[in-house]
């Protein structure tokens, strides 16, 4: 995938006003370095694809095993931002990220001299009980904005606005067609070492 965006950005092979030809031009205007518009194209590529697979699974995983929050999502339909919110704080897309620490400093009483590599998990950290009240019930009700399965900051995701419209698209199409969503057996987790997904999700769509 690295190579491919490479190339993209090497021939300028993009569509005039698509969000490929956006990032060339603000390298062009000096808004971003050269150097950043590859990745920065794969994170929009990248969220289009496992890890909003993994999250819109997740969602309907969820929604079958815990039938009152389906209840309430279609009942208003203006909580899927919360939904989604709540759905990745829940059951984290990807599993961890390193980071290099660009100081020393200390986290948790444990010293991190400058240049640490340290694990960030993503899944732990949507469920700490010292930042969230009761973190491990799934409600769409909660306010999960600062859940961290996006990034947050520099390492914010470039692409998560995409991977929220997906993701709402989805559930919104289900609210207006479908009135439940159940199992039809059971599920598998793959074996993956970064992307927290299904490998196997036998659903029964009822229809509303």
């Amino acid at each position: 995938m690295m190579r491919y965006a490479r190339g993209v950005v090497r021939d300028r092979s993009v569509l005039d006003s698509s969000l490929g030809h956006d990032l060339l031009c603000a390298a062009d205007d000096g808004r971003i370095m050269p150097a950043e518009c590859a990745t920065m194209m794969i994170d929009y590529l990248a969220p289009s694809l496992d890890t909003t697979i993994s999250a819109i699974s997740s969602a309907l995983h969820l929604f079958a095993t815990h039938p009152e929050q389906w209840r309430l999502l279609k009942a208003d339909p203006d909580l899927v931002s919360t939904a989604v919110n709540e759905v990745v704080r829940y059951q984290s897309p990807i599993r961890g990220f390193s980071r290099t620490t660009a100081h020393d400093t200390e986290l948790a009483g444990i010293s991190l001299p400058k240049g640490s590599r340290v694990l960030v998990l993503y899944g732990s950290a949507n469920r700490d009980p010292l930042e969230w009240d009761d973190p491990d019930t799934f409600d769409i009700r909660r306010d999960a904005a600062r859940q961290l399965g996006f990034g947050q900051g520099t390492h914010g995701c470039a692409g998560q606005g995409l991977a929220r419209m997906e993701t709402s698209a989805i559930l919104h199409a289900l609210v207006e067609r479908v009135d439940r969503i159940e199992l039809a057996g059971t599920p598998q987790w793959a074996l993956n070492n970064v992307i927290h997904r299904l490998e196997r999700l036998p659903l029964e769509l009822i229809p509303a």
